[in-house]
């Protein structure tokens, strides 16, 4: 019974972790992405923020992503000013932005060569 309950387990906690967005996922995702037609990706994931050329008439197409989060928190203090018996909580919030921008490098014939990315969260659920 304890190695069925183990088994169910692990499957579970498999399954969970499989649908997490990974920075592996993303570097997957894109990879996939080189030597298709940049067309097809417009269509499927839209227009670029900005678009510029390089010296050897290729074109970067650039995807940015930003988002600010609010994290809850919560400080217990004891002592300070008022002596060792003075306590008291403090609410607040942690703020972080988090952040991805996506270069796509597209030659003439409209193929995309090759991809970068900068930021803390270029990520993704889905490797493909």
């Amino acid at each position: 019974m304890k190695q069925r309950y183990r088994a169910l387990l692990v499957t579970a906690a498999l399954l969970l972790l499989s649908g997490c967005a990974s920075h592996s996922n993303f570097i997957q995702k894109y990879n996939s992405w080189v030597g298709k037609d940049i067309n097809t990706f417009i269509s499927q994931v839209g227009y670029p923020d900005r678009t510029y050329k390089l010296p050897n008439k290729n074109t970067v197409y650039i995807y940015e992503e930003s988002r600010i989060q609010s994290y809850p928190t919560m400080t217990l203090g004891y002592g300070g000013y008022y002596g060792p018996y003075y306590g008291g909580m403090t609410y607040g919030s942690d703020i972080v932005q988090k952040s991805c921008k996506l270069f796509l490098e597209v030659n003439k014939k409209h193929t995309i060569v090759r991809w970068s990315s900068r930021g803390n969260n270029c990520i993704s659920s889905q490797p493909y």
